[in-house]
């Protein structure tokens, strides 16, 4: 750091503020001056009243706390609900686009339209019986091996088979002979869209099937769901080839692409309020008696409120047909989205929340839903703990009021409690430089060997003892990592307040997200000698049996110091998990941990899957942001970010901002941006290996470093920006650095470093 830097923190460092505001800080860490103003205080007949008005502010500001948790804990379930909702959804569009694609492009094989054609043609004219084909078969050459072969490749991709259909829907032919005299419910909108030339695709229906040869008497119905693709002759839609599709094979397994936890389902149900995929619960349906032995749930459940819980039930009273929509289907099938977290009886009258969207170019709704007991288990843990709370305020104030009664007032010197500083052991706290996921980072130093150091304290009076053993886990994790480029770990301790805190190495520098907000998106050479630190750091951390789980620009610090440039600190394995003991996982699995901006799909999908293949992810997501300046994939919001997550992947670098940009380096930073894992670089020094392949990685050398730390670096500073009231840091989404807020680049050569 230059000298007039290190001068400047000298004269600034007396006007550091405080938690409280104050110049310097006064009283030890949970130390109370509540007994010294108690003592002062005259002891009359109004300190019973004060007593009990304390106590009716302490209920009052508990069930307001309640209330805000429980729109909190809310809040997270729609958002969990739309996110799983809106991944389906893509998925399903995505599946649609396909099987319009697919039918093209069968109907347009030579071999399928020309008999086609030659079918409706005949059907058109009724020169020879509707049901006589053979002759038919046998007009084209080699037709018969055609339509066979043609039925095999349908069945080997899924396909129930194919038909061919009049204009009004009749099947006049097909693969399977149980379709042929059946009927495919086009509809208006369908039948106009054939008429225009447009492939579409039916929702579920149920078609009448009949024996071979029997084409006056069905047999029975089966649900299907068809790709159509018009037969076009002389600009004339004379008819239609259509791909039968099973609904509750393809169709429903795309509906359960992603699902919340052991409870939650999303499905599909039509303007009837028909469930025309499949349900998740058809085994509990069937012990009601609501589906048959064998039997799927596609068109024969309806989402209606049976009224009672099937779940333990061999019959169910009523038929379903009278029973009332459920709250979702009644709001749903009106057309538009919604969701109700605050609970509703589903089809099997289970209390459930949900969210739905109906997609009205199908003329279908989608649905996901989730258990009230599960998606409410941790808000029930904390109705129980205020239940506890309220009790121990009761004896609170007992004591309160007896102490107020006991007490005499005593002369204290009250320059003694302001000459008081906040200390630690043997460390004194001074400004608050950051917040992280588990408590607040303060600058702090050693009485005896006055050095600087970071103090991470766990301030939460709620603690809860598993918040405590993270706490814990997170020191003694972060103790075992030895690396240069990882922050080193000095101390450990509790107060006698109960207070946790670990001393750490303090980093005089800026994080990786302060050097692209202020500097810009950095040249191809730096990205690379950066990402080698990172990797080196990481790879301790795999070999340890660790996974960082939260690798973001916030949490990693770039300094200078000891004649060593852009020296690379990671920090923060607050989330950190052991690969190797399961039992010390203190993660949920249905928890989203992490920062949704550089988590992998499959940490998206389940946090408690994330493994090294993630933290690759997350270290290629990183060196996409130094690269090009913005995150890989971006959203209005977490819930678009994580949908982004799960179904796309980032555009090169280059195309990002429109600037040619070092090929070598994009591909190794896309392949660690894949959505399948295995595609990733397998471990972190296999990526460390893939980046000095590249061409400019032996071009950034410390000499380099140096000048842009002494001719560029233009801050920020510790005390330019002095955490306050007035400034507070962004809780939840910084990492334990000293500077959170943005401010224009210093120069305009500072900007020059990127281009």
């Amino acid at each position: 750091m230059p000298q007039d830097n290190a001068k400047r923190h000298q004269e600034t460092r007396s006007q550091w503020k405080t938690l409280d505001g104050s110049p310097r800080a006064r009283r030890g860490l949970g130390q109370s001056t509540i007994m010294s103003v108690v003592r002062q205080a005259p002891v009359g007949p109004l300190s019973p009243v004060i007593a009990s008005l304390v106590v009716a502010v302490l209920l009052g500001v508990t069930l307001y706390v309640g209330w805000l948790v429980r729109e909190s804990v809310r809040g997270s379930i729609r958002n969990s609900l739309e996110t799983v909702l809106a991944a389906n959804i893509n998925a399903l569009q995505l599946w649609l686009a396909d099987q319009r694609e697919t039918a093209k492009l069968y109907a347009a094989e030579d071999g399928l339209r020309g008999y086609a054609i030659e079918l409706l043609e005949q059907h058109s004219k009724a020169s020879e019986p509707a049901g006589d084909l053979a002759a038919v078969h046998e007009r084209g050459p080699n037709r018969s091996e055609y339509l066979k072969a043609l039925t095999a490749r349908l069945s080997d991709a899924g396909y129930l088979g194919w038909a061919i259909v009049d204009p009004l829907g009749g099947v006049l032919d097909s693969s399977d002979a149980r379709f042929n005299g059946g009927t495919i419910p086009l509809g208006q909108d369908l039948f106009a869209r054939l008429t225009a030339g447009t492939v579409s695709v039916t929702r579920p229906f149920e078609i009448e099937i009949r024996r071979a040869g029997e084409a006056e008497t069905p047999t029975g119905r089966m649900a299907v769901m068809c790709a159509v693709a018009p037969v076009r002759d002389d600009l004339r839609t004379t008819g239609s080839v259509v791909l039968m599709i099973d609904p509750a094979k393809q169709f429903s397994k795309i509906l359960s692409v992603a699902q919340m936890g052991s409870s939650g389902e999303t499905y599909a149900f039509d303007r009837n309020a028909v469930m025309i995929s499949s349900s998740r619960f058809e085994s509990q349906l069937t012990q009601a008696g609501l589906l048959s032995p064998g039997e799927t749930s596609p068109l024969k459940i309806q989402v209606r409120d049976p009224g009672v819980d099937i779940r333990a039930r061999n019959s169910v009273p009523g038929e379903p047909a009278t029973w009332p929509l459920t709250w979702m289907a009644d709001h749903a099938t009106r057309g538009g989205v919604g969701s109700n977290v605050v609970g509703y009886n589903g089809y099997r009258g289970v209390p459930v929340v949900g969210a739905w969207t109906w997609l009205s170019e199908y003329h279908f709704g989608i649905a996901s839903e989730l258990e009230v007991e599960e998606a409410f288990a941790s808000l029930r843990i904390l109705r129980n703990s205020f239940l506890a709370l309220f009790g121990a305020v009761s004896i609170a104030a007992a004591i309160l009021l007896g102490l107020v009664w006991i007490t005499r007032p005593r002369d204290i010197n009250a320059d003694r409690v302001e000459e008081l500083k906040r200390r630690l052991g043997q460390y004194d706290l001074q400004q608050r430089i950051g917040r992280g996921g588990m408590g607040t980072v303060y600058l702090g130093e050693h009485g005896l060997l006055d050095r600087k150091v970071a103090i991470k304290v766990l301030e939460n009076a709620n603690a809860t003892e598993r918040s405590l053993a993270r706490f814990q886990r997170e020191v003694q994790l972060s103790a075992r990592l030895k690396h240069p480029n990882t922050v080193e770990i000095y101390d450990f301790g509790r107060t006698d307040e109960g207070t946790f805190f670990y001393v750490m190495e303090y980093v005089e520098g800026i994080s990786l997200e302060q050097l692209v907000d202020y500097y810009g998106r950095q040249p191809a050479e730096r990205v690379i000698y950066l990402l080698l630190q990172i990797c080196g750091s990481i790879a301790e951390a795999h070999a340890a049996g660790m996974i960082h789980r939260d690798i973001k620009p916030a949490n990693v610090l770039l300094t200078s110091r000891s004649g060593i440039h852009d020296l690379i600190k990671v920090l923060d394995f607050g989330l950190a998990k052991q690969i190797d003991h399961e039992s010390m996982q203190l993660t949920r699995v249905d928890s989203l941990t992490g920062t949704p901006l550089y988590m992998s799909p499959e940490a998206i999908r389940d946090a408690a899957s994330a493994d090294v293949l993630s933290d690759i992810y997350s270290i290629g997501a990183v060196g996409y942001t130094l690269l090009c300046g913005h995150a890989p994939l971006e959203g209005e919001s977490a819930t678009d970010v994580c949908a982004k997550k799960l179904h796309e992947e980032p555009e090169p670098p280059e195309r990002r901002i429109g600037v040619p940009l070092a090929k070598d380096l994009q591909r190794v930073l896309l392949r660690c941006l894949h959505l399948d894992p295995l595609t990733r670089p397998q471990s972190a020094q296999q990526l460390a290996n893939e980046l000095l392949a590249c061409a400019d990685s032996p071009h950034w050398t410390q000499a380099d470093a140096a000048l842009w730390w002494r001719e560029i670096f233009d801050g920020p500073y510790l005390d330019d920006f002095e955490l306050s009231e007035d400034n507070p840091s962004a809780e939840g989404t910084q990492g334990d650095t000293a500077v959170n807020e943005k401010r224009p680049a210093a120069s305009p050569l500072a900007q020059s470093t990127a281009s």
